[in-house]
């Protein structure tokens, strides 16, 4: 619920601002409506919508985990913080190769966009890398970057939890829902949280 209630507070404000900073060159269609469409579309998909009767894919048995060899996963990282009035919600395309056979794992998050102070959607400069050194299920993975725009500056540093998905290994999610976010130096509460295909990337 939380999740369609965000969405649609997002799909209104792009709409409110007729294409904004990140417009479709005066075709009225800010292109970050469409990347919205794919990350909730693939959301749906590995994680389901209990509420509407549709499930999500499977958490990977044991004896499914891969012990060698790479995954590659694409898809998005949908990062919240509480400012102590309007949350910012920001939105950004994750990455994430995992490799069994060294058995480390690396991605970033990037490419974001999201609200501000002022409600406004806005492009976000920066990136927040992943970066993990133990693979397989429930897969610590460290986090730490910045993201800013204007005269703010979003700070993190934490570990996440990742989760494989699908029999066999089809999809990862993860999340931080008790992150600490440095915003211009104040610490905030927030959460964080990854949600991936595999790509079938050779």
């Amino acid at each position: 619920m939380q999740r369609a209630t965000i969405t649609l507070f997002f799909l209104l404000n792009l709409a409110a601002c007729g294409g904004g900073g990140g417009g479709g060159g005066g075709s009225g269609v800010d292109p970050r409506l469409a990347r919205l469409d794919v990350y909730e579309a693939q959301k749906l998909r590995v994680l389901g919508d209990p509420g509407a009767g549709v499930m999500g894919m499977p958490t990977t048995n044991d004896a499914n985990v891969p012990t060698a060899g790479a995954l590659d996963f694409s898809g998005s990282g949908t990062i919240r913080v509480e400012t102590g009035t309007a949350p910012l919600v920001i939105f950004g395309d994750a990455s994430l190769r995992v490799d069994f056979d060294n058995g480390n794992a690396t991605g970033a998050i990037e490419n974001t966009f999201g609200t501000n102070r002022t409600d406004d959607v806005v492009d976000y400069d920066g990136r927040i890398s992943l970066q993990g050194n133990t693979v397989g299920q429930n897969m610590p993975l460290n986090y730490a970057g910045t993201l800013s725009e204007g005269d703010q500056t979003l700070g993190f540093d934490g570990t996440l939890t990742a989760v494989l998905l699908g029999n066999p290994t089809a999809a990862l999610s993860g999340a931080d829902l008790e992150a600490e976010i440095d915003q211009n130096g104040v610490m905030r509460s927030g959460t964080l949280v990854i949600t991936m295909e595999e790509t079938d990337t050779p």
